[in-house]
């Protein structure tokens, strides 16, 4: 007996593989079964089954089907009848696929997993929050995207502070990247969550624990580093790392730090450089540059650009308008079509061509299309609004009033929300290891909203 076990393969049921090794040590002669579809479901398991029992001359039976197995007429209905058998498990798993689906788009949350923060006991449909770790999250949250702590900083405290999981683990950095990145927390749902071309989120009944914006705050920084992706975790002494491009080879440059231990065991610092990545290959001759002189080009290029051109930024804003025009014209087309088939529908009901149960299902499946429509039309209506961004000049204008007064980690919380790579050449000075940086170009990011912007500018940073 494989209780609780799936019969769609024969690996991973621990009984049926004790079975055909006493088969095979010829300790069976006869294998009896209620029905063939508790034997497998599966045509080609079953056909390998039947020649396994023939050849170690072992017979098989089953109780509500007659079926000799030593004539061809009787294994030729055998697989037919694992023919239909496999075919009845594809349509369970169908329809267990779209009941899922129809549940998302409910807005319930599905499978027995509950997002830390929340609880669902069994028979409820709807998760509630669970008090005290629904403020962990928000701390989680607040770490991240209002106090600049790295994912690793943030782990390491939740584990210095003894405070357990969902199922009483310790936190890694792989599990509060996920809970930062989870909707559900701003009242949301979401499926096919490893699928980029499948995923989508809904609004869930459920209460959410944390507002709009600070999620899409905690989801810009989180883009930003998976961008940055640095060779080595950066510290204070190396904030532009992962930011930096070979002006020769366009490769990432890595930062290198040497430290000096000391005799109390703690480690002093000694240079920290910045180094083209195909230098080591010989595939590139960029000489390296120390974080010192970098940082004074980089205050020199901030304070050299005159006459800010925001036309690209006019331009990215412009188009970004019209794709969303796009997409709402589309939606509304669709709005159309779905009205149109539910007043088909309405004039078949009434002229007595159609079922009532018939009528019902059509009104049912048509409002909720058109319930998640009328969200996405919210959505991108409220985004066509003409909202104040924060564009390349109000950056530069920031970095040249400001720069001087940040602390480093506060230098790199705000280069990883408003700057996408900065692009570099190195001059090498005769008889010096090092050269002098020529940044060529600071690619920004591109037009932000203010409103989710404001507490992260510099400026407000030094409130």
């Amino acid at each position: 007996m494989d209780e609780g076990i799936s019969g769609k393969n024969l690996t991973e049921r621990p009984a049926m593989q004790e079975m055909l090794a006493d088969i095979e040590s010829g300790l069976v002669k006869n294998v009896l079964v209620f029905k063939i579809d508790r034997l497998t479901r599966s045509t080609a398991d079953l056909v390998y089954l039947i020649d396994l029992f023939n050849q170690y001359d072992c017979a098989f039976n089953s109780l509500t089907e007659s079926i000799d197995t030593q004539t061809p007429s009787g294994r030729m209905f055998l697989k037919i009848i694992g023919i239909f058998a496999e075919f009845e498990r594809e349509n369970i798993i169908e329809r267990s696929k779209v009941g899922i689906e129809r549940k998302v788009r409910e807005g319930y949350t599905i499978g027995g997993h509950t997002s830390y923060g929340y609880d669902r006991p069994k028979g409820q449909k709807v998760q509630t929050i669970n008090d005290e770790q629904a403020e962990v999250v928000r701390e989680i949250f607040d770490m991240y995207a209002n106090q600049g702590i790295a994912i690793t900083d943030i782990t390491r405290r939740l584990n210095v502070r003894k405070i357990p999981s969902k199922y009483n683990n310790n936190w890694d950095a792989t599990s509060v990247r996920r809970l930062l990145s989870n909707c559900n927390y701003i009242g949301n749902v979401r499926h096919h969550v490893n699928d980029n071309e499948l995923e989508y989120s809904i609004a869930g009944k459920h209460e959410a624990i944390i507002d709009q914006e600070l999620f899409d705050n905690a989801q810009m920084l989180l883009a930003n580093n998976a961008q940055a992706s640095p060779h080595k975790t950066p510290r204070e002494e190396n904030y532009f790392s992962g930011l930096l491009y070979c002006g020769l080879c366009g490769s990432k440059m890595f930062s290198h730090s040497v430290y000096k231990t000391q005799k109390d065991g703690l480690k002093t610092l000694m240079t920290c450089s910045y180094q083209c990545k195909k230098k080591a290959a010989k595939a590139c001759t960029a000489s390296g540059i120390s974080h010192k002189k970098f940082e004074h080009a980089f205050e020199e290029y901030i304070e050299r650009i005159a006459n800010l051109d925001v036309a690209e930024d006019v331009q990215m804003e412009t188009q970004k308008k019209q794709e969303t025009e796009t997409q709402i014209k589309a939606y509304q087309a669709q709005q159309r079509q779905l009205e149109a088939k539910e007043h088909e529908a309405l004039t078949l009901y009434v002229a007595n061509e159609m079922e009532f149960d018939s009528y019902r299902e059509i009104k049912k499946m048509v409002d909720k299309q058109k319930a998640v429509i009328a969200v996405e039309l919210t959505r991108l209506q409220e985004a066509t609004e003409d909202e104040p961004t924060l564009c390349k000049a109000d950056i530069i204008n920031d970095l040249r009033e400001n720069w001087s007064l940040l602390s480093p980690s506060e230098r790199r919380q705000f280069l990883l929300r408003f700057v996408k790579n900065i692009t570099l050449i190195v001059e090498k000075e005769k008889g010096s290891h090092y050269g002098t940086a020529k940044i060529l170009d600071i690619d920004f990011q591109s037009s932000i909203d203010k409103n989710i912007a404001q507490r992260t500018s510099v400026r407000s940073q030094l409130v």
